[in-house]
């Protein structure tokens, strides 16, 4: 029996068994063919950087022209239990060091794209909007999104989570992306300023 789980602006996210199968949709605004290109290239970014990044993300089980087939991960979501359990924030700050020492950003870092999963294991969903990157700019932007994140569902243990996550944050570069995460912060209280 397969059903819908969810429904985004670039996919449909379905559940089928032990599976999961992501839809790229097909947007009629654009012309067929770029539509066809774009939804492809995507779909071919995702899956690699799913390959590379084994063990932090859902098995990719099967890659077709616009869908991923990924095994489902059965746990929370962070949104759901993180404020409870702020320490928890230590491992997602490591896994993203890792991903980040992979030069690997994911684009939309927030509680509900990770799951502690049924083995107490943290592990990021929904890479569709990540990318390969040298970047300590890109880096930061990823930290800026996961403290934005913070602030608006878990505020209550905004402070508590945040310093885990720097405890368990360590990439090579780490001072120097936590620098530019400072630079990118001003920048967002400027904008809100004006």
């Amino acid at each position: 029996m397969t059903e819908e789980i969810a429904r985004g602006a670039e996919a449909v996210i379905k559940k089928e068994d032990d599976k999961i199968i992501k839809d790229r949709l097909q947007k009629n605004y654009r012309h067929k063919e770029i539509d066809e290109q774009l939804r492809t290239s995507r779909t071919k970014r995702e899956a690699k950087i799913l390959e590379k990044l084994k063990g932090i993300t859902p098995k990719l089980i099967k890659t077709g022209k616009t869908t991923l087939e990924m095994e489902y991960i059965k746990g929370k979501l962070l949104r759901d239990i993180l404020t409870e359990n702020p320490g928890l924030a230590k491992e997602i700050g490591k896994k993203t060091g890792l991903i980040h020492d992979k030069n690997i950003i994911h684009g939309d870092l927030t509680t509900s794209n990770i799951i502690l999963d049924e083995n107490n294991k943290i592990r990021f969903i929904d890479f569709g909007l990540s990318n390969t990157t040298y970047k300590t700019e890109d880096k930061a932007v990823d930290l800026h999104v996961f403290l934005e994140a913070i602030e608006s569902k878990h505020y209550k243990a905004k402070k508590e989570i945040w310093t885990a996550f720097t405890e368990g944050y360590n990439p090579s570069n780490k001072k120097e992306i936590l620098e530019r995460l400072e630079i990118v912060e001003k920048r967002g209280r400027n904008k809100q300023k004006n």
